[in-house]
């Protein structure tokens, strides 16, 4: 008897400690503006219209859902793809910076293929929270993205991701 009540103790004592340390997922939702400043690429040479290359995508983010609805942050992205006839995959690596030097690190992978009548792109894919920085340290996350280019490669996008973050 002096066991189980021991371990029923032990129980207890671990959910009143741990539990508040475990913070339950948050969802949030955000857009990103920013614009294609730099570009380089190279025909891969094996098939026709197959292109690799990688840009350089600063612009800003709106957190539009979540603790830190409101907020307004600067992006520094790297964008790697892979196409063949416009169609193909991508790898982004990007960093968003906020007011307080907090900074938030993703990684997003994705498809793209050009929008409605050959004109822009549209994007979609997931993506992970790699780091953070500040009041962002040990932040984790991932969600799913979705955006558009507007004219040219060199013109202006966006993109609306949505997920889940927790610590």
């Amino acid at each position: 008897m002096r066991r189980w009540g021991i371990m029923i103790a032990m129980s207890l004592a671990l959910t009143v400690f741990l539990v508040p340390a475990i913070q339950a997922a948050e969802e949030v939702a955000s857009r990103a503006v920013y614009n294609t400043q730099k570009a380089e690429t190279m025909e891969a040479g094996d098939v026709p219209g197959h292109v690799v290359g990688v840009s350089d995508q600063p612009g800003l983010i709106i957190v539009t859902k979540g603790p830190n609805a409101g907020e307004v942050g600067s992006r520094k992205a790297t964008v790697y793809f892979d196409a063949v006839k416009g169609k193909g995959t991508s790898t982004t690596y990007a960093v968003y910076t906020f007011r307080d030097g907090s900074t938030k690190s993703y990684k997003a992978t994705g498809t793209f293929a050009p929008g409605e009548g050959g004109k822009g792109l549209t994007f979609e894919g997931t993506y992970e929270v790699i780091g953070g920085t500040g009041r962002f340290e040990g932040l984790k996350g991932k969600g799913t993205f979705k955006g558009e280019r507007i004219g040219p490669r060199e013109g202006f996008s966006y993109v609306d991701a949505t997920g889940t973050e927790w610590k």
